[in-house]
């Protein structure tokens, strides 16, 4: 939980336009326990590690000697000066430990050491046989002794207490007695205890003042005895709390919670009668739900494993369903704990026990996110491929993907979609058809991954998601495909009404089926892949980072994820934080990826990583973390495009065009140009392959000036304007700088020096209207640059450090460094 809530953190420190939220923590712990206890020291070196997690270490190390010492004295009730000699004994006993110096005394007392005179009416003791007095290194001795010297049924309660922890509320241990007298029994033991010192009242709560009271009360049994007391309390509880379970898939008591945890702790127990068997699975798998409902995923998956240990050996025979059930649950709560092993384990297990393929349909369906989300695109793709034709779709096959296919299925799905209104496609019916259901949700779980795959196969997958919904109604899914609809058709015909027209209608569809819980991952899908080509990309970035926090609370940590990944990489190639801040969020981010095993998310942060550090001038190595597989972001590129992972290649060639332009490296950002349009090509319309065209058009210019006779460089530079000329008539306020620089570019190549150095100049002016700092910074570079060439060294000087304002602005010091140099 808290290694989580690090990187939120560290995700919320984003932006300026983002409201900060701070939650403070207060943990203690001992100071032995930092070296003994592994994943203490772990979660400490994290917290010391987060750039943005704020630590305030406090060493407590026990009261003064002074203070000891008026403590005494007000329990003796005797003045300081005549409790001093006891006072140095006793503090030097009990280290400061005011628990300590209090449960010291009392064993004093008992051991006659410390005594009330009748005759002086005062306290006394003797000091010689205090200072005989042996103490334990952490006086779980001296606590365990005052446990025993209570009667049997005390002792017996306070354990039963402790079953719970540190504290439980009065209610659940009622639910613990057989009877109203025997919890009047307990009642009384327990207020024993209580003016003993060894347990509080915290309002209904009843609660130990130390956990080594906890300790000593908890270890009178043996670890058998301890087992069987856990089971038993929790059978009990059930049984008393059996009135409130009532509806098969309705919320359970919170008594119920209690009871299951301490049947879940008693896991070496085999239970033998099989209806008990069923009930408990059945709890388990509801309890293992509702945690999954809070994205309490580790606890999700305990549960689901825990109910599993009563249903192992005969489990399927004794009762499918609920075998079944927990077998997927257990398989998507690994997906989500990022055990890949054990998924495909718990999928084997479902094949192996099941012969209908509708009941390996969902832990097929994890198989493919956990393979796409390790990269291992191949293996994902032969699941879907092999389901979706045991669901009877006919989809085409890999081998017979082709443009002419693609354009003549989206267009054939197009007109059908047109011939509807929105009104219309709301009215459509629920979808019924069990395969039609879940093919909707196979091809919704390939489309991220097919952007990866091939051009042709996202509009393929998003033609068949809109024509099976037109034609057997609506399913939650019908909203992404849509939404993956409209995004294709962008693409394809640059149709930015459809954008707004059919966009809202996908938010309907969600609002229909009342499906809250997955609005954030479209909202993620809109913002970061939709709407920066209409509306300002600085207040979407906000808005998406809303996003994510809204996914992580409904337990969306994939698409969450992803959008984070995507939103680091815009907020660089948009200019619109400080470097360093963003630098600091991505070290973090690569390890919460690596934790999550997103290796293809972990290698796009690791280049957008790189390409920061370069413009900052850090010699830091993005790579060098425990776990990462690859050295260099040339290894991932290999990767990248050995693995059909296009999304990943296009992104890394983005990123070293773009740096190598910065630092005027236009020779290099030529040949990564070439090698761009020749092993991958463009794919998909992200908001980095906007981006791309813009630099490769600059590349292409300055190429233009150096090699005039290269005719391939007039076309890309010219296609590069008529695509922004395209983009801007959307978005002036996102593109207008950019097609302005690029116009500029090309009149200074074309030599018509007075129209260029106007554009120049109005580049410069929109792109600080429009708070794109860095692009600010290019355009006054480059206009310096086109004064050098005229000579006008006066106007060189003037835009060349103005343009270093810019780029001092942006926190982009290894640029300065580069130019300055030369």
């Amino acid at each position: 939980l808290i290694t989580s809530l690090i990187v939120d953190a560290d995700f919320l420190s984003m932006g300026e336009e983002v409201q900060q939220r701070c939650v403070c923590f207060v943990a203690a712990y001992r100071n032995h326990e930092e070296c003994s206890n592994e994943k203490l020291s772990h979660l400490l070196e994290a917290l010391k590690n987060s750039t943005t997690v704020h630590i305030t270490t406090l060493n407590l190390g026990g009261i003064s000697l002074e203070g000891t010492n008026r403590m005494i004295a007000n329990m003796l009730k005797l003045p300081i000066r005549l409790t001093r000699p006891l006072c140095e004994v006793v503090h030097r006993k009990a280290r400061g430990n005011p628990l300590f110096v209090r449960m010291f005394l009392s064993v004093l007392f008992e051991e006659h050491a410390l005594t009330y005179s009748l005759k002086e009416k005062r306290w006394l003791w003797d000091i010689d046989d205090i200072r005989q007095t042996s103490m334990d290194e952490e006086l779980a001795l001296i606590l365990s002794q005052k446990v025993s010297r209570m009667s049997q049924d005390v002792q017996q309660a306070l354990t039963l207490v402790s079953c719970f922890g540190m504290r439980v509320e009065g209610d659940v241990l009622r639910m613990t007695s057989r009877d109203e007298d025997e919890f009047s029994k307990m009642s009384r033991c327990l207020e024993s205890a209580i003016q003993e010192n060894l347990l509080e009242m915290d309002g209904k709560y009843y609660a130990f003042p130390h956990d080594l009271v906890q300790q000593a009360a908890y270890e009178r049994l043996l670890d058998e005895e301890v087992l069987s007391l856990h089971f038993n309390v929790g059978l009990q509880i059930l049984k008393n709390a059996s009135h409130s379970i009532t509806v098969e898939n309705g919320s359970l008591p919170s008594t119920i919670f209690a009871a299951l945890e301490q049947v879940a702790i008693a896991k070496d127990l085999t239970v033998s009668e099989p209806t008990l068997r069923v009930t408990l699975a059945t709890l388990f798998l509801r309890a293992g739900n509702r945690y999954f409902e809070l994205a309490a995923f580790p606890s999700a998956l305990s549960f689901f494993e825990r109910g599993l240990s009563f249903m192992s050996d005969d489990g399927w025979d004794l009762n499918r369903k609920i075998t079944l059930q927990l077998h997927d649950s257990a398989c998507h709560a690994c997906y989500l704990n990022a055990l890949p092993d054990r998924v495909s384990i718990y999928r084997d297990l479902v094949i192996s026990h099941t012969d209908e393929f509708m009941d390996q349909v969902k832990c097929l369906h994890i198989s493919i996110l956990n393979f796409a989300l390790a990269g291992k695109m191949k293996e994902a793709l032969e699941i879907f491929f092999s389901v979706i034709m045991k669901l009877d779709e006919e989809f085409p096959s890999p081998s017979n993907f082709d443009r002419s296919l693609m354009i003549s299925t989206f267009e054939a799905t197009q007109n059908e979609l047109n011939k509807r209104s929105p009104e219309d496609l709301l009215n459509l019916p629920k979808m019924t058809d069990k395969k039609k259901q879940w093919a909707m949700i196979f091809l919704d779980a390939i489309f991220p991954y097919a952007l990866s795959h091939s051009p042709t196969f996202p509009p393929l997958v998003a033609s068949r998601m809109v024509a099976l919904s037109l034609e057997y109604g609506l399913v939650k899914e019908s909203a992404f495909g849509l939404n993956e609809f409209v995004y294709c058709s962008v693409c394809i015909y640059h149709n930015y009404d459809a954008c707004n027209h059919w966009t809202k209608s996908a938010r309907l569809v969600l609002k229909k089926f009342k499906a809250d819980a997955i609005v954030p991952k479209l909202e993620i899908s809109q913002y970061l892949l939709l709407s920066f080509l209409q509306q300002p990309i600085q207040a979407l970035i906000a808005k998406s980072f809303e996003c994510r926090q809204d996914a992580l609370a409904v337990g969306d940590i994939e698409h969450a994820t992803f959008g984070a990944c995507i939103n680091y990489e815009t907020i660089v190639i948009t200019g619109t934080h400080h470097l360093r801040s963003v630098e600091n969020d991505c070290t973090v981010f690569s390890l919460e990826t690596l934790r999550l095993n997103q290796l293809p998310l972990l290698f796009f942060n690791l280049s957008v990583h790189n390409m920061i550090l370069h413009l900052i001038g850090s010699d830091k190595d993005p790579f060098d973390i425990a776990g990462v597989p690859f050295k260099n972001e040339n290894e991932i590129l290999v990767f990248a495009e050995s693995s059909n992972v296009h999304f990943l290649a296009n992104a890394i060639y983005m990123h070293q065009v773009m740096v190598c332009y910065f630092f005027r490296r236009y020779t290099h950002a030529a040949e990564i140009t070439k090698k761009y349009h020749s092993e991958v090509g463009k794919m998909t319309l992200l908001p980095q392959t906007v981006l791309y065209t813009f630099y490769e058009g600059l590349v292409a210019f300055q190429m233009i000036r150096s090699q005039p006779n290269e005719e391939e460089w007039v076309g890309i530079g010219e296609q590069s304007i008529k695509s922004y000329q395209t983009w801007v008539r959307n978005s002036k306020w996102n593109f207008e700088n950019k097609l302005l620089l690029l116009e500029a570019e090309s009149l200074f190549s074309k030599g018509d020096l007075d129209a260029a150095e106007k554009k120049y100049l109005a580049s410069i002016e929109s792109a600080r209207r429009h708070k794109f700092v860095h692009e600010e910074g290019l355009a006054l570079d480059l206009l310096a640059s086109f004064y050098k060439s005229q000579a006008n060294a006066v106007k060189e000087k003037e835009y060349f450090d103005l343009a270093i304002a810019c780029y001092e602005k942006w926190g982009a010091f290894g640029i300065l460094n580069h130019i300055c140099g030369e």
